[in-house]
Order: structure tokens, then sequence, then C-alpha cells
């Protein structure tokens, strides 16, 4: 149930998470709650999904590891501009479940969580930038900030933002079959990071390519070796799947 994505670093089941053994620590990302509440108001109306779907994926986790702490690297929220009413409710019964889950729970805050210190306060969330731990950093990735780190002993940066999945076309149809997925990419500085794929149901992800264009994080676009970088297709039901890197399998990659 558990596979080794970094040293001591592990992805659970078929669940968009990975665990930090030696450090304890649950971490997911791009929660995106109130995206139903987003849309709804362009005149979509989703099944009130997101916020289950989150709950289920640390009540699984928790049912295989042992983790006290929980991290949320960004985007635990969706609306920009506002706190909605919809995203609040969703919000306070998100971190009522997880405080009670968890000894410690912390936000690293991602471009979409705006309007949060007030209810992360109410609830004992802590709030940080960006977080270092051992010689491990979790950042959200929509800033590049690495450059003050050069001094420091990071051997692995974890971060989110990106929201990757890999899309595999059929060579003989064409037909093409998509994954969210974990990316571990080497970096031209030196050490690796580790992308995690969204949380939200419904943030269905960014195609993982070799050419740096396709991302969003300035992180990948300046700094990552992408041709180097090795996907961890998730399948649902069934597991993590370790890929070839991606040079390798580029005729395979569909980015529709």
């Amino acid at each position: 149930m558990l596979y080794e994505l970094y040293s001591g670093i592990f992805a659970i089941s078929d669940i968009p998470a990975v665990y930090i053994e030696r450090l304890g620590v649950l971490a997911i990302a791009d929660v995106h709650l109130g995206f139903e509440e987003y849309m709804a108001e362009k005149g979509v109306y989703l099944p009130r999904m997101q916020l289950k779907k989150v709950l289920e994926y640390i009540e699984r986790s928790l049912s295989i590891v042992r983790a006290n702490t929980l991290i949320i690297i960004g985007d635990v929220k969706h609306l920009f501009d506002r706190l909605g009413r919809r995203e609040s409710r969703d919000l306070g019964e998100f971190f009522t479940y997880v405080t009670k889950r968890f000894s410690k729970t912390i936000l690293v805050r991602g471009n979409h969580d705006t309007f949060v210190y007030s209810i992360s306060k109410r609830y004992g969330v802590e709030i940080h930038e960006r977080l270092e731990m051992e010689n491990i950093v979790i950042l959200h990735g929509h800033r590049d900030d690495l450059s003050d780190l050069k001094e420091k002993d990071v051997e692995l940066f974890i971060m989110a933002h990106e929201h990757p999945s890999i899309s595999l076309k059929d060579p003989t149809t064409g037909y093409s079959t998509k994954f969210p997925c974990f990316l571990l990419t080497p970096l031209k500085e030196g050490g690796k990071v580790l992308v995690l794929p969204a949380a939200g149901l419904y943030q269905s992800g960014t195609p993982v390519t070799t050419s740096p264009e396709g991302y969003l994080s300035p992180i990948l676009r300046r700094r990552a070796l992408l041709v180097d970088a090795k996907p961890y297709a998730i399948v649902e039901k069934d597991g993590v799947y370790e890929l070839p890197r991606l040079l390798d399998i580029e005729d395979l990659l569909s980015i529709f």
C-alpha cells in the first residue's frame, strides 16, 4: 500500500498524498474547497464532492500510516477575491475535522489562499509561506523563491500548484488515457523537486511534458531538468506506477 517516491517519502495506495515517515507528516495539496460555489456562479452546478473526497483521502491515509502532522501545500480554498459563504462553511468543517485528527495542522500558503488568516487562526492552523524541515523545503510553487536557499543543504523540495497528470496515448489507436501523477524531477542547481497531484476532485491536472512552456510553476519552467523527470501515475483502486523518465516516453505523451 506504500510506494517509496524518495528516500523515506511514500505515496499511499491510490491517494494523492505523501507520507514523510521520519517526520510523521501527511501532506496533501490543492484541495480547492469552494470550487463548486465558483462554478455555480458561472451557471455550472457540480455535485458538492470536493470536501467529502478530501476527508475520505485523509481518513483512508490514516488507516494506513501513523501521522501526527498534516501539511496542506497550498490552495486549501478556491476563490481569489473573497472568502465565499459556502467556502467558509467547508473550510470550517475541514479544519474542525483535521485539527481533531492531527496534533498539528499547517497550511503552506498558495496563490488561492486569500482571506484565510482569521479562519485558520480560529482553528489553530499554522500558516507559512514556506516550510523548512530538516533537508526538505515545502512550498506551494507559484513563485520562484529558491534563490536564498543556495547555501543550505536542501535535498528535496516538495511543492504543488501544478496539478500534474500524465496523459498517455495508444500508438495504434491514438486514444489517450489520463492519470493524476506525482512528478519527481532533478533541478539544474542540484537537488530534486517532488510535485504532488491535486487532492481536489475537480482539479484534473496539467499534462506533464518535457517542454518547460507547458508548466504553470516558474520553478519547473526555469529550474527543472524535465527530460529526466519521472512520473508516478496514480491508478484508482490499484495504486501507484513508476513510469520511465519523460524523455524516454515522449512519443507516448499527449497534452490533451
